[in-house]
């Protein structure tokens, strides 16, 4: 694997105490001195930042039992207590990504943030996995949209025709799926959801 995409996302995120970094590799990693050469590299910079920081290498056995291997990875990941991944998959095996994306996708209780950066360098991507699987609904939209100007529940209640209880019942349901924080603020997953679905609601009103 190639550190400085794993160096310029722990920069770029920062690191606090009680968090971890796991790395998965391919197994038999250190048989290659680059990707020894690597993990020693990634090492030295966690220890800089915050010595007593967590960090753990899982090697991906790439070439037999994908599915299990997406199974052990996953209680892996489960066994830390925490409510919250930021994976970088910037670089190395596309067979390894996989299979890290993979199992990234069937942890539903976690917040997932995806960041993937251009080869250059210039910039990255960075995506709130589970917004993807979040349904389409107009309604949602709708009220996010209203929430974001800084609308009330009883402003939007009057705006959109629907009961106070009805619409903050909706932003509870959106809250389950963090696309609203406790104060009805929208959250990066929220405004993600909104800029990925507008267009496409623009588009059903179009053929309506």
């Amino acid at each position: 694997f190639d550190e400085k995409f794993i160096i310029r996302s722990l920069i770029r995120n920062g690191l606090s105490i009680g968090d971890s970094v796991i790395i998965f590799a391919p197994k038999g990693y250190l048989q290659d001195d680059k990707s020894a050469k690597a993990a020693e590299a990634v090492k030295e910079i966690v220890a800089k930042i915050l010595p007593n920081i967590e960090l753990r290498i899982e090697e991906y056995n790439l070439r037999e039992g994908f599915a299990e291997e997406i199974c052990r990875i996953r209680s892996v990941i489960l066994s830390y207590e925490f409510d919250a991944v930021i994976a970088c998959l910037s670089g190395g095996m596309r067979a390894l990504i996989l299979g890290v994306f993979s199992t990234l996708l069937t942890l539903n209780s976690y917040r997932i943030i995806i960041e993937v950066e251009f080869e250059n360098l210039e910039h990255y991507i960075r995506i709130p996995l589970n917004t993807l699987k979040t349904p389409y609904s107009n309604r949602w939209l709708t009220i996010l949209d209203y929430l974001s100007s800084g609308n009330s529940v009883r402003a939007i209640s009057k705006s959109i025709g629907l009961s106070p209880a009805t619409v903050s019942r909706i932003i509870n349901d959106m809250r389950h799926y963090k696309l609203v924080g406790e104060n009805n603020q929208v959250t990066e997953d929220g405004h993600f959801y909104m800029k990925m679905y507008k267009s496409l609601s623009q588009k059903i009103e179009t053929n309506i």
